[in-house]
C-alpha cells in the first residue's frame, strides 16, 4: 500500500512525541495488519502490508530506526546502518504480543565503519541470513535464526566486529573476526571464528572452530573432531560424546578451570543436542550448583549478569487509539497502553 506520513502538530507534548519514537509492536487486532514505522530525523512514516519492511528499508537512511509490528514480513537486503526493532522472536504471553516473523531470506550488506546495523526482536526461524561483501558492525539481539551463511563464494566473505546476544541460531556457517556472542545457543559452527569472545553460551562445533578467542562460562560440544584451538577458556564444560571421550576439546588451554562431560544427559535436564527454538536449555541441578562461572552464576545461557531472555527490552504497544482528526486548536488525541519487559 502507499506510504502515509504522520504529521504531528506543534501542540503535541514533547514527552508523547519521544514516546512514539521508541515504542514498537502493534498487537491484538492490529497484529493482523503488518505495520512498519520508519523514524527519520523526528519524522515518522508508516508502511502497511507484507511488503512494509521492504518499503521502509528502501526509504531509510543511515541512522534511521525501523519498527515492525507483529505479523509476517517479506525479507530484503540490509545495506544501511539502521536499527530494526521487531515485536519479538517468540510469542510473549505475559505482554500479549505475537512475534515479528520473516518469510523471505535476509541479506546483510552493511560495511559502515562507524555505524552498526542492528536487528532486534525478529523471528527468522524459517529463513537464512546471508552476509555479503565483508559486513562490519552487525548487531543481532533476541532473534531466532535458522541459519547464518556467507553469500556467494563461501570462503571469501567475512563478518567483522559484530555481536549476537540472546539468540538461537541453528546453523552458524560464519567466517568472522572480532565477534562477541553472549547468552546464545549456536549450532553447527562452520568455518573459523578468529579473535572472538563467547560468554554464557551453548556452542556446537561443526566443521569450524574458535581460534585466538576467549570462551567463558560456556558449554561446548563437537559433532566432529574439532577443538577450541589457540584460545583461552574459563569455566567451560566440554561435551565429548562425539569425540569418543577425547578430553582434548580444550586442547592447549593454559588453565584447568574447564570440565569434561561424556554426554548431553550428564549436563542438561532435557536438551539432547537438537537445537530448536522452543527448547529448554536448563542445566541439571547438580551441575548448576556445583560448577559455577567466574562471576558466581551458572554456566550456559541462563547464567551471567543478564541471563537469556528472548523478550524485547524496549516498550511494546498493547493498545493504540488515534483520533481521526485534529481539534480546532491543532491537537491530536492519542491513547497508548504500553508494556515494558524490564
Amino acid at each position: 500500500m502507499k506510504a502515509k506520513s504522520l504529521q504531528f502538530g506543534k501542540a503535541m507534548s514533547a514527552a508523547l512525541f519521544v514516546l512514539l519514537l521508541v515504542v514498537v509492536g502493534m498487537t491484538n487486532a492490529l497484529a493482523q495488519n503488518q505495520i512498519a514505522t520508519l523514524q527519520h530525523e523526528g519524522n515518522i512514516t508508516m508502511f502497511y502490508g507484507v511488503n512494509a519492511f521492504q518499503n521502509a528499508n528502501n526509504a531509510a537512511q543511515n541512522g534511521d530506526t525501523i519498527t515492525l509490528s507483529s505479523g509476517s514480513f517479506r525479507g530484503c537486503t540490509l545495506s544501511k546502518a539502521v536499527t530494526i526493532h521487531g515485536a519479538g522472536c517468540v510469542e510473549d504471553t505475559v505482554a500479549s504480543v505475537l512475534p515479528t516473523a520473516l518469510i523471505d531470506d535476509i541479506y546483510l550488506d552493511n560495511h559502515n565503519d562507524t555505524l552498526s546495523l542492528t536487528i532486534d526482536g525478529i523471528n527468522g526461524s524459517e529463513v537464512k541470513f546471508y552476509y555479503k561483501n565483508n559486513c562490519k558492525n552487525v548487531v543481532v539481539n533476541k532473534c531466532n535464526i535458522r541459519a547464518l551463511y556467507p553469500y556467494g563464494s563461501t570462503y571469501s566473505t567475512y563478518i567483522y566486529n559484530s555481536s549476537f546476544g540472546n539468540c538461537i541460531i541453528k546453523q552458524f556457517w560464519y567466517n568472522g573476526s572480532g565477534s562477541v556472542i553472549v547468552n546464545c545457543v549456536v549450532g553447527g559452527v562452520g568455518f573459523s571464528q578468529n579473535n572472538s569472545t563467547v560468554y554464557n553460551s551453548i556452542i556446537e562445533l561443526g566443521d569450524g572452530t574458535f581460534t585466538n578467542s576467549m570462551v567463558i562460562n560456556s558449554i561446548i560440544s563437537s559433532s566432529g573432531y574439532n577443538t577450541i584451538g589457540n584460545s583461552i577458556c574459563y569455566n567451560c564444560i566440554g561435551i565429548t560424546s562425539y569425540l569418543n571421550g577425547n578430553s582434548s576439546l580444550f586442547e592447549g588451554q593454559v588453565n584447568n578451570t574447564n570440565m569434561i562431560a561424556n554426554s548431553y544427559s550428564d549436563v542438561f535436564e532435557t536438551f539432547a543436542g537438537e537445537i530448536t527454538f522452543n527448547n529448554s536449555y536448563q542445566l541439571k541441578e547438580e551441575i548448576a550448583n556445583s560448577f559455577l562461572g567466574n562471576d558466581g552464576t551458572e554456566v550456559g545461557v541462563y547464567g551471567g549478569l543478564k541471563p537469556y531472555n528472548p523478550r524485547p527490552s524496549y516498550m511494546i504497544i498493547r493498545r493504540c487509539n488515534v483520533a481521526g482528526r485534529t481539534t480546532e486548536d491543532n491537537k491530536l488525541s492519542v491513547e497508548i497502553e504500553l508494556n515494558t519487559n524490564d
